[in-house]
């Protein structure tokens, strides 16, 4: 059991990690509480963000539980007793200086710096570096380095996967052009149209593995035969989630 404290306002919660699963849902039930449900990289800071949003709307169900009239309290609880009450929100990771991302199979630390600047940007110098108003408190600090990751992976996955698309066209006959797109926890989807459509957490995975999700949706079950090390590049997806951050 852990308690989120506000002020004046306490609410104790449970934790339920699954795997697979990029967003966080709260779910409010009067007989077993406040159970938060997300992915395994969830850590309390994580939790007390998530409550910090869902306040007023958890204090709102956790009230209806809470009947004035003694009269309705027997009919009010059995009607509760069987219902549940949700509500998803995206998961905005916690993110601390020297935190490690992972891009293209390998570790990078992240530096958060605060200057006195308007706006934040992002570099890439072996490591990645934040730059970010001083202004910002943890909130905004965890809403904008996400923003700025989120817009980075994404503007650098069509130069990548064009490398693994050109490496592949030495083997095998290639489409001229591939899309990328938010596929939560899933490697690759091909369009009713045949596009093929991969997702841009990839970038977190070695460019051989890369290489073989795309070579998987062209050729299909002939994929594995065009690398000696097909099993190796395979064994990656199996022992990692797409999580970037």
């Amino acid at each position: 059991m852990f308690s989120y404290v506000s002020g004046n306002i306490s609410i104790d919660y449970t934790v339920e990690a699954r795997p697979n699963i990029q967003e966080i849902t709260v779910h409010v039930c009067p007989k077993n509480g406040v159970k938060l449900v997300g992915p395994r990289s969830l850590n309390e800071s994580n939790h007390h963000f998530v409550l910090a949003k869902k306040t007023e709307w958890i204090l709102e169900q956790l009230g209806e539980a809470k009947p004035e009239k003694k009269t309705e309290e027997a009919s009010a609880e059995m009607k509760q007793s069987v219902s549940q009450t949700k509500e998803k929100t995206t998961v905005v990771p916690s993110f601390q200086d020297g935190d490690k991302i992972p891009y293209l199979g390998r570790q990078y630390r992240l530096n958060i710096v605060k200057e006195n600047r308007k706006d934040a940007v992002l570099t890439f110098r072996a490591k990645f570096i934040a730059s970010i108003p001083e202004s910002w408190d943890d909130m905004q600090t965890s809403e904008g380095v996400q923003a700025l990751l989120t817009d980075w992976y994404t503007t650098r996955a069509g130069d990548k996967f064009q490398e693994c698309l050109k490496t592949l066209a030495k083997q095998i006959d290639v489409p001229a052009q591939i899309e990328w797109d938010d596929l939560q926890n899933e490697p690759s989807r091909v369009k009713a149209d045949g596009t093929i459509v991969l997702n841009w957490r990839l970038l977190s995975a070695p460019m051989t593995t890369i290489e073989f999700v795309l070579a998987r949706e062209i050729a299909s079950n002939s994929a594995a035969d065009l690398f000696e090390d097909a099993a190796e590049r395979q064994q990656w997806l199996e022992e990692n989630e797409l999580v970037v951050f």
